[in-house]
């Protein structure tokens, strides 16, 4: 069984993602583990204590010779990774599954903690046009209790377009620093191309994990995790109050004011045009 990770920008198509992969035969996709700010960060944390402990104690009570030395990486690692594996195995995945997953926004800024835990571990980014994110974060964030996140001028407004774009640049940026030193394990798609041809993409994807890529499959697979099967709406039928909102690209040219598609280029914009979308 090998381990694969997906990441992306908070509002970027994640879930979508994950509901993809996990509708494959072969494929199990879990989400949102957490697993490195949840868990091992808080743990390093608890091991660091433990050995400042136990090295006072030492000194204090066995004049410099210890029965236990400290925690060493190695050590910690195997926990990690034994506690991970175990969460992951614990969806009781079907005899035919050859890789299990995790979905979780925020690895972009953890994989080299991952690569560390799981040297031969896949990583599966999904890129959306941030001015898209921008309006998904907006609506969000209306939808959770800030009415005015999608009034243009007020604070609640800017506040969300300017996190969504720091979050962006930085997940962009981390995944990007990755991919460098490790090509073969990074495989990026867009959210927009997903969309508008996702018999080629599903195809990509399945054939960077090695699995099934017939094309009967595929399309169960993309029928299985379609925006109308998970949301009994058709792409463009807006519910403000569900997750699955609209399901399109390119909403940004109708939600956003010109003066904040102009803030997001500006801070996004070389980026934006590596990963090609146009200004």
């Amino acid at each position: 069984m090998t381990v694969f990770f997906v990441c992306g920008a908070p509002k970027s198509g994640t879930t979508w993602l994950q509901r993809l992969l996990d509708a494959h035969p072969q494929v199990a996709c879990a989400g949102e583990g957490h697993f490195i700010e949840r868990f091992t960060a808080p743990l390093s944390q608890l091991v660091s204590s433990y050995n400042r402990q136990m090295l006072l104690e030492v000194e204090e009570v066995y004049e410099g010779r210890p029965a236990y030395g400290p925690v060493n990486q190695a050590e910690f690692d195997e926990v990690a990774r034994t506690f991970i594996l175990n969460r992951m195995m614990s969806r009781r995945a079907g005899p035919e599954v050859r890789w299990i997953g995790d979905k979780t926004p925020r690895y972009t800024h953890y994989l080299p903690q991952l690569h560390r835990l799981f040297p031969a571990a896949r990583i599966i980014h999904i890129v959306r046009d941030p001015r898209d994110v921008a309006v998904s974060r907006m609506a969000h964030s209306k939808r959770a209790g800030a009415p005015d996140a999608l009034t243009p001028g007020t604070e609640p407004y800017w506040a969300t377009v300017k996190d969504a774009v720091q979050l962006w640049n930085e997940a962009v940026r981390d995944v990007d620093a990755f991919a460098a030193a490790h090509p073969r394990l990074v495989h990026e798609l867009r959210y927009c191309d997903l969309q508008a041809d996702p018999a080629a993409e599903t195809a990509r994807l399945f054939g960077f994990l090695g699995v099934d890529t017939g094309a009967p499959l595929l399309e169960r697979v993309v029928a299985a995790a379609s925006f109308e099967a998970l949301s009994g709406r058709r792409p463009g039928e807006e519910d403000p109050d569900s997750f699955l909102r609209k399901g399109v690209s390119g909403d940004w040219k109708t939600q956003l004011d010109p003066p904040t598609a102009q803030l997001v280029l500006a801070a996004c914009g070389e980026l934006m045009r590596a990963k090609g979308f146009a200004g």
